[in-house]
């Protein structure tokens, strides 16, 4: 259904509509396929791609959903009484989100590095209450809804779950869950995905997201908890999104480990184009995209 895909993540907290359209159109030109935004962007997002002359048709349309604790739905706050101003912060926010003792609440994705960072216990991360209750507006296009539930929770991972995909009953969607290996061991993975499955009446798959929002990292390290738990998940019977630390050298690793799969990035495309020329920024997203996808489609053993 989704092999061998190029999908583009922006960051379910960026909202930051400006910055999401630029990155979004760049890679559509570039050929990615999927394009993973907040709820609220999405709207924006494609209006913005068919005035640019974008065939909506070509793109898959995801929107992510954070069952509440999940990091993906976390924002950075700093308490000013507590802030020095050592800008530790504002030098590991990978999205130019802090400007001590500020934090642009559209750009802030809840990554936590300032979190960790901080000596004096000045930020704090709190939940991003999202609107999703309403039904979605028919005249976007829809593909997929991904509803990210890492939290240790499990009897409330399921009732949300339910209660976010009842929301798009009606709307011909594929249902993609997206977990962090670190929450969850295998027996609890195997038995959640096999209950959140059958309580699903629409196309299933799982994005594997291995080490969450270190893609900006490029070293082979951060990217190789994402292969096994793909390669774990695939095992299971299940397609399979690797996502959280891909990088240059994920497709190249999924290729010779024969892992059909798709790959999802997020921190290392937005680093990868960011502060470049247009034409520039586009030359380096369309060399990638087509690398991946040979990688991706090549059976190398």
């Amino acid at each position: 259904m989704y092999k061998g895909k190029f999908k583009v993540i922006t960051g379910l907290g960026n909202k930051d509509k400006n910055k999401v359209k630029d990155l979004v159109l760049i890679w559509m030109k570039a050929g990615a396929d999927i394009f993973d935004t907040s709820i609220e962007v999405m709207p924006y997002i494609q209006e913005e791609a068919k005035k640019a002359g974008f065939n909506l048709d070509d793109y898959i349309f995801c929107v992510s959903i954070p069952i509440e604790g999940d990091i993906h739905g976390k924002k950075a706050k700093i308490i000013k009484d507590k802030c020095n101003l050592c800008n530790l912060c504002k030098k590991v926010c990978v999205d130019n989100a802090i400007n001590p003792p500020f934090v642009d609440e559209l750009k802030c994705i809840g990554c936590s590095r300032c979190f960790d960072v901080c000596g004096n216990n000045a930020i704090k991360m709190y939940d991003d209450k999202i609107a999703f209750e309403k039904p979605f507006d028919k005249n976007i296009k829809l593909d997929m809804v991904e509803v990210h539930i890492s939290i240790d929770d499990i009897d409330k991972i399921k009732k949300d779950y339910k209660k976010i995909i009842d929301v798009f009953n009606d709307r011909n969607v594929t249902i993609s869950v997206c977990l962090n290996r670190k929450c969850f061991s295998n027996d609890t993975v195997i038995k959640l995905l096999s209950e959140l499955k059958e309580m699903t009446n629409k196309p299933f798959i799982v994005q594997a997201d291995g080490n969450p929002m270190n893609g900006a990292n490029e070293d082979i390290k951060s990217t190789i908890e994402t292969l096994a738990f793909g390669n774990f998940v695939k095992n299971l019977g299940y397609e399979v999104v690797l996502s959280g630390g891909t990088n240059k050298y994920t497709a190249e690793l999924a290729g010779k480990m024969n892992l059909d799969c798709s790959i999802g990035f997020g921190s290392y495309i937005r680093k990868m184009t960011d502060n470049k020329d247009k034409d520039e920024a586009i030359k380096i997203a369309f060399d990638f995209v087509k690398r991946t996808k040979e990688l991706l489609n090549a059976k190398q053993c």
